[in-house]
């Protein structure tokens, strides 16, 4: 996946989940989940792996996927964020964890169990055989519909919530407090 089904459709899970989790209260008072931090969540661990892994030390890991697509990552980012949650009352960094795990359910790390349990299986992480990440997946967002469909049901999604906030002129409050 590239952009936009990180995007819409880690959004998607988590207003889900905010609003059957809380139906019975009413939620227009209540900014419970930053949005802003959803979607930055939703591409975390290609914020870290992709400058780290294939620019700046990419002939030392010749991999995309390093220390952000890691299960102990996404863990600690959870357990500080319990932590702040219960100690401050804040689920920011709690969010952060969640949406970088389902980052990894999104790029389906089970198949890479290397980097998905590092370091578990030894230090260093595997080579990618793609090589070049950027000419693959632009092929394979034009030739794969396993690709393709979520990029363009996560644009959807962010499309729909782009025109909901512009028609209720929400816009700046999102910017401000980050509530779909």
């Amino acid at each position: 996946m590239i952009l936009f089904g990180h995007l819409g459709l880690t959004t998607e899970v988590i207003k889900l989940y905010e609003v059957f989790l809380h139906k019975d209260k009413k939620l227009s008072d209540k900014v419970l989940v930053d949005y802003r931090v959803v979607l930055i969540g939703s591409i975390l661990p290609d914020i870290i792996d992709k400058p780290i892994g294939a620019g700046l030390f990419r002939n030392t890991f010749h991999n995309s996927r390093i220390f952000g697509h890691t299960l102990i990552f996404s863990l600690l980012l959870i357990l500080m964020g319990s932590y702040m949650l219960n100690k401050r009352g804040k689920n920011s960094i709690l969010i952060l964890g969640i949406c970088s795990s389902i980052h990894l359910i999104l790029d389906s790390m089970w198949l890479y169990p290397d980097i998905l349990f590092w370091p578990y299986f030894g230090w260093r992480f595997p080579e990618r055989p793609e090589g070049n990440w950027v000419s693959s997946d632009l092929v394979r967002l034009i030739t794969d519909q396993s690709y393709y469909l979520p990029e363009l049901i996560g644009f959807i999604i962010i499309v729909f919530f782009l025109i909901r906030l512009l028609r209720s002129k929400q816009i700046k409050y999102f910017i401000n407090q980050g509530k779909l």
